[in-house]
């Protein structure tokens, strides 16, 4: 068997090869690497049944490495070394099918136990043969195509009419009754509740795998069906409805504890009724609409004949003229405790729901429009990046992400409120960014549009500083700059007007006498001469 050993630090390889009896181990050929790229060439040659592989390298990642290799059909074992643990670094090889997981410095012991054990797995790959590969291929075929039928029966791909159902099932050649009844499982996890250093494609995986496992002995992976709508990360398990239930709800119940240890993320699930194949692109869009409203109970099982409960008889409405006041006071903090407190009273006493928690959202956002008009600043320009509109998209899912976009808003509203009362600190930023963009066709409103005011507010301000309107400033800086190019550069007088921002050389020179006094022609004759 061939050994690739991929590790940015020399030493560290140069001791792997020593210390280790390799021909021990069934190992005759040990390839060494220093970068995944040289490890990707060598696969040119052939691949190595094992590699061992730093994860953190500044040419590319372990991580990198396998999922490289696992898009290939690689099947090969794969042990990584990693000089600190990290959840991330390690859920993530979990994902990817790792062999083991070494902490550096390595022992020696716990080094030849991973190998002895990577080569069993291998050896036991090799016995299995070339029937056993036809097999494997033939149920991940079986899987892959019930996988496709139970998705376009739930999208409603397929007509929900009986024989066309049983006409599918008999043409993909499925060995499942359509009369049967069955329990949607859903399982949800929203996009925010999961860790920032997750790629959403990996963790669909991880999370498709973990249910997988828990519910393998009773579900086979062809009724597994991941899905995302929005920034919900959906699993849908179709099983039928003789399975025994308290295992079910056990099985529910894991998840959401697993999900909590391995993931850290929060899970939901939810069981439906038992209807017929036909209903179930009906039940799971009510899944998901009870899961959409599900606000302050997730975390939890729940089922679809058992609503959730809130306490909706006196509605709850923000105190305008209090919120005003603390946004007058620019009082960050007690903002956003004060919507904290407020929100757990509610949820102590199961009234929040979905519309209170959207009335809130309206009423503070009425708050915030309100003070930013008196100021002349424009919400659309303030609140435009991207990260701002997406907490704002999630307001409504959770508590947890209502206050992360109350934070937000509160942060810019009161900032650009301090900075609008300091004139002179808009100004001075109107005029950096005719600095640094003088040589663009910019306009007076975009100058105000760069510091979040109407273009007749920041006119005003402007004036009243600098005795000059935002057009004369901006001609006056690019006359200067066009003014030190005559000087210092053989560049046509077209070419300056150009790189100075005129449209035309005929507005260049208009504007260029009216404030120098002479041509551009005569300004660069008399100066060069003088030089």
């Amino acid at each position: 068997m061939r050994c690739m050993l991929i590790d940015d630090d020399i030493p560290t390889v140069k001791a792997l090869l020593s210390i280790v009896n390799w021909e021990e181990f069934g190992i005759t050929e040990v390839l060494t690497a220093y970068n995944i790229q040289d490890a990707k060439q060598m696969f040119g040659s052939g691949e190595p049944d094992l590699i061992i592989c730093d994860i953190e390298m500044p040419r590319g990642s372990g991580i990198d490495m396998i999922k490289w290799a696992r898009e290939r059909q690689y099947e090969g074992g794969f042990i990584f070394l990693t000089c600190h643990e990290s959840f991330s670094f390690a859920s993530k090889a979990i994902s990817y099918n790792v062999d083991s997981y070494l902490v550096k410095p390595l022992d020696k012991q716990e080094l030849e136990a991973a190998l002895q054990k990577s080569m069993e797995t291998l050896k036991k790959k090799m016995m299995m043969g070339e029937y056993s590969k036809m097999g494997l291929a033939w149920l991940k075929n079986i899987d892959l195509v019930e996988r496709g039928f139970w998705s376009d029966v739930l999208t409603a791909t397929l007509s929900p009419r009986i024989n066309l159902i049983q006409s599918e099932v008999q043409k993909r050649e499925l060995a499942l009754s359509v009369h049967t009844d069955y329990i949607l499982f859903l399982v949800s996890v929203p996009r925010s509740q999961i860790e920032r250093e997750w790629d959403e494609s990996i963790f669909h995986y991880a999370l498709s795998n973990l249910i997988s496992e828990i519910l393998i002995s009773q579900v086979s992976a062809g009724r597994i069906i991941a899905y995302q709508v929005d920034n919900v990360f959906y699993n849908a398990i179709l099983v039928e409805s003789k399975i025994d239930m308290k295992w079910l709800q056990g099985s529910a119940e894991n998840i959401i504890l697993m999900c909590r240890q391995y993931l850290k993320c929060s899970a939901t699930c939810y069981f439906s009724e038992k209807v017929a194949v036909s209903e179930l692109s009906q039940v799971k869009t009510k899944l998901e609409q009870l899961d959409e409203s599900n606000i302050i109970f997730r975390g939890k099982v729940h089922f679809q004949n058992e609503p959730f409960h809130y306490d909706t008889t006196e509605r709850f409405s923000l105190d305008i003229e209090l919120f005003t006041m603390l946004f007058v006071q620019k009082e960050k903090v007690q903002i956003v405790n004060r919507l904290k407190k407020e929100l757990e009273l509610l949820t102590s006493l199961n009234k929040l729901d979905s519309a209170t928690l959207h009335s809130i959202r309206e009423d503070l956002l009425q708050v915030v429009y309100s003070l930013l008009s008196r100021q002349h600043i424009q919400a659309h320009r303030l609140f435009a990046a991207d990260v701002t509109q997406q907490l704002f998209q999630n307001a409504e899912s959770s508590v947890f992400d209502f206050m992360k976009w109350a934070q937000a808003l509160t942060d810019k509203t009161v900032d650009s409120i301090k900075e609008v009362l300091q004139s002179e600190g808009v100004v001075e930023r109107a005029k950096r960014f005719i600095h640094e963009n003088y040589r663009q066709d910019i306009s007076r409103e975009d100058v105000a549009a760069s510091v979040y005011l109407t273009a007749d507010y920041l006119a005003k301000v402007f004036k009243n500083e600098t005795g000059q309107t935002v057009k004369e400033y901006l001609n006056d800086y690019r006359i200067k700059a066009a003014k030190h190019m005559l000087i210092e550069s053989t560049a046509s007088i077209s070419e300056i007007a150009m790189e100075t921002g005129f449209d035309t050389i005929s507005y260049f020179s208009t504007v260029f006498k009216k404030l120098a006094g002479e041509t551009p022609i005569a300004y660069r004759s008399k100066h060069k001469s003088i030089r």
